[in-house]
């Protein structure tokens, strides 16, 4: 079953007062269907993370049709798109977007805080996730505390409390060094195998390898889309 569908998505933003027009995507067509994990690449300027800013409902195209879970997204008002983005979508990026005055375990209670679910259900819940990502024994520590792997753990744990059926992570492993990278990787696939549904920006062919589905843009437009069989897709565990 589909979970994502565009349809001859396009993205035009205006500069110069208008006088000036960059199109950002260019009648994209796409289809993701649930249980996929996949990887986006493509230079600086190519448009990924226009694609991921309206697939996490963050922007709308300009022109086009995006369903999410078999609904219309792009006529819905500000008000249903946050509702959809806090129901359905976690997000993970580069720069892990943590509070730094805060512990692991209060920097992902954040998203239930917005949800207004009770403190007691919203601790357990944020310890659950944490024990998911195997930082079960850092729940107390601050982000300074951490190091980078540790604290884009901590970004997915928050990203799991409102139990996704999508996450969208953009270069979540940017900032990290080779064996950190695996080790998200290794548990962005185990999420994966659990149902959830991965879609990640990447500018690594070494991240990449590790997803069946590699989706390559070039100036807005989708030039290569290419899905191997899973015996193929490098295992992380051999890096």
């Amino acid at each position: 079953m589909s979970l994502i569908e565009l349809r001859n998505v396009s993205k035009v933003y205006s500069l110069g007062r208008g006088s000036v027009q960059v199109h950002a995507l260019k009648n994209i067509n796409l289809t993701i269907d649930e249980g996929e994990l996949l990887a986006i690449m493509g230079p600086s300027g190519s448009g990924k993370s226009t694609l991921m800013n309206i697939l996490g409902c963050l922007d709308r195209p300009t022109s086009g049709e995006y369903r999410l879970d078999g609904q219309a997204v792009n006529t819905m008002s500000s008000d249903k798109l946050a509702t959809i983005r806090n129901r359905m979508i976690g997000f993970v990026f580069q720069s892990f977007n943590l509070l730094p005055r805060y512990s692991a375990v209060a920097n992902v209670e954040m998203p239930l805080v917005y949800a207004g679910v009770p403190p007691k259900r919203r601790r357990e819940t944020a310890l659950r996730a944490l024990e998911m990502v195997g930082l079960s024994d850092r729940v107390h520590h601050k982000p300074a505390e951490l190091s980078g792997g540790q604290q884009q753990r901590v970004a997915i744990a928050r990203a799991l409390v409102g139990s996704p059926k999508l996450i969208l992570a953009d270069e979540p492993t940017g900032n990290l060094d080779t064996a950190s990278s695996m080790e998200i990787m290794d548990i962005l696939c185990s999420l994966n195998k659990q149902g959830i549904t991965v879609v990640l920006v990447t500018h690594e062919p070494d991240i990449a390898s590790l997803t069946p589905r590699v989706l390559t843009l070039r100036d807005g437009v989708c030039v290569s889309d290419v899905r191997r069989p899973e015996r193929e897709v490098t295992s992380g565990e051999n890096n």
